[in-house]
């Protein structure tokens, strides 16, 4: 029933912290260490966090939320690395190129914008958005391909948004947009050997993979809608946890995406 959390894959495990269980902002961290069936507990974040985003840099974990905590694996601990106040909270989207983090839209609507986050400095300034972008802007697709970042989708006022830029320098380049408006309410993104795979969860809408070279293509997506849920990649899986079923009752859900066959199913 967690939702809004996040699962990163280190050291050949995964790492899941934060999350919405009955409401709550949760800063559980917990880890299933390689080849364990069973989940324990880590330190928890210094701040609770739902709807976030996390990003990996040189295999370490940073958690963005209103600020922006480093995992450190070998003491077990969360530390911050920058000033809370100008980051959103919530809604937003985050990737990282090299060393810093970029942030775009989200909530509270005063901190919606296009940040950049130094991490070795601990500094946070503020930059221009993609072109026409407006405050309140949310839920965009965002991710580093081949040392650049690229922006797609969002929602603005609940309708998706249909567009593509990729950052140059401190300017923006417009690629062409994906078949249709990509929003990462009900799914999320991951790249993989310089493919992204953009899951949008409602198959009404379509889900995408898009490759610099050879541009957009269609994937599957799941059956049904699971609201904000995490995915990570597992070896040649993506594997979804999490998430609340907008069509059933509340359970704890688990489901994984072959890359190879293009298929999601249940775990075995």
């Amino acid at each position: 029933m967690r939702h809004g959390g996040c699962v990163e894959n280190i050291d050949g495990g995964l790492l899941a912290f934060g999350g919405s269980v009955l409401g709550g902002e949760g800063n559980q961290t917990l880890w299933l260490a390689p080849g364990a069936e069973v989940w324990q507990p880590r330190a928890p974040m210094q701040r609770g966090r739902t709807f976030f985003v996390s990003v990996m840099i040189d295999g370490e974990v940073y958690a963005i939320g209103a600020d922006v905590e480093r995992y450190d694996a070998a003491n077990d601990r969360w530390f911050s690395i920058c000033d809370s106040g100008k980051l959103p909270r919530t809604h937003f989207a985050a990737a990282a190129v090299g060393r810093e983090i970029f942030v775009l839209g989200g909530y509270p609507l005063e901190r919606s914008g296009f940040w950049i986050v130094d991490v070795d400095a601990g500094t946070v300034r503020a930059a221009t958005p993609p072109p026409g972008f407006e405050p309140g802007d949310h839920f965009h697709f965002m991710a580093c391909l081949d040392g650049e970042l690229h922006v797609v989708g969002g929602l603005r006022g609940g309708g998706p948004l249909s567009s593509h830029h990729v950052r140059e320098g401190e300017s923006w380049r417009a690629l062409p947009p994906s078949p249709v408006g990509l929003f990462t309410k009900f799914g999320g993104g991951l790249v993989r050997d310089g493919e992204w795979w953009l899951f949008v969860g409602l198959d009404v809408i379509g889900n995408y993979r898009f490759e610099p070279a050879t541009g957009w293509r269609s994937c599957r997506g799941w059956d049904g809608s699971i609201g904000m849920p995490a995915l990570v990649l597992a070896g040649d899986e993506i594997w979804c946890l999490g998430g609340w079923s907008a069509e059933g009752p509340q359970r704890s859900l688990l489901r994984v995406y072959d890359l190879a066959d293009d298929r999601w199913r249940e775990p075995d």
